[in-house]
C-alpha cells in the first residue's frame, strides 16, 4: 500500500484536496481547477442512519444512502472563470440545464496513488449545482452562493500529482 500524507506537515493541508469542474462544450472535458477565492471546502454527507430500539433494549442501526452536498461555496465572479461564466448564463437566462448534470473531479494529493507520482482522486458525475443567491456587498464583488449536489456517480482512479498542461484522469481498472 502506497503512502498516506507524505508531505512534511504532518496535518494535511486544505491545498491538497483539489476540485476541477468540467467546462467544456463538448464531450472531451475540460477541467478548470476551482477554488480561487474560495475559503472552505466542506463536503457533508448527509449519511442517514436510522436507530430502532426493541422491547428487549436492543438498538438495531441502518445506514442509507449518503447525499453528499457541498453547502453554501461562495463563487466570486472571476475573470476568465468558465465555471463562473456557465453559473451566470445559468442564473441570468434562467435556464439550469447545463448546471443540471456536471462533472466534478477530486483530487487527493495527500493520498499516493499507483506510483510516487500520482495520487487518489475521484470523477463524479451528473452533479447538480444549485444557485442560492447573487451576491454582492458594498465595497465588495459580485458572485454566486451555491450548493453542489453529488449523485452517488462516482468512478475511482488516479491523477498525476502535479498539474500539467492538460488534466489526466485514469479510472481503476474493474475487479
Amino acid at each position: 500500500m502506497a503512502e498516506f500524507n507524505t508531505y512534511a506537515n504532518p496535518k494535511v493541508e486544505t491545498k491538497r484536496f483539489k476540485i476541477y469542474a468540467d467546462v467544456s462544450t463538448t464531450d472531451t472535458p475540460e477541467w478548470e481547477l476551482q477554488g480561487r477565492g474560495i475559503e472552505s471546502w466542506t463536503i457533508e454527507e448527509n449519511s442517514d442512519v436510522e436507530k430502532t430500539t426493541d422491547v428487549l433494549g436492543y438498538v438495531d442501526m441502518e445506514r442509507g444512502t449518503a447525499q453528499p452536498t457541498q453547502s453554501g461555496v461562495a463563487l466570486k465572479l472571476r475573470k476568465g472563470s468558465k465555471l463562473g461564466q456557465i453559473i451566470f448564463d445559468a442564473w441570468f437566462k434562467r435556464d439550469n440545464s447545463k448546471i443540471d448534470a456536471m462533472k466534478i473531479l477530486q483530487k487527493f494529493e495527500f493520498a499516493d496513488g499507483a506510483t510516487e507520482n500520482t495520487c487518489l482522486a475521484r470523477l463524479e458525475e451528473d452533479v447538480m449545482i444549485a444557485i442560492n443567491n447573487f451576491t454582492g456587498e458594498a465595497g465588495g464583488y459580485l458572485g454566486f452562493e451555491v450548493d453542489i449536489h453529488y449523485a452517488n456517480k462516482t468512478t475511482t482512479g488516479t491523477m498525476p500529482k502535479v498539474d500539467g498542461a492538460t488534466i489526466t484522469f485514469t479510472p481503476d481498472s474493474a475487479a
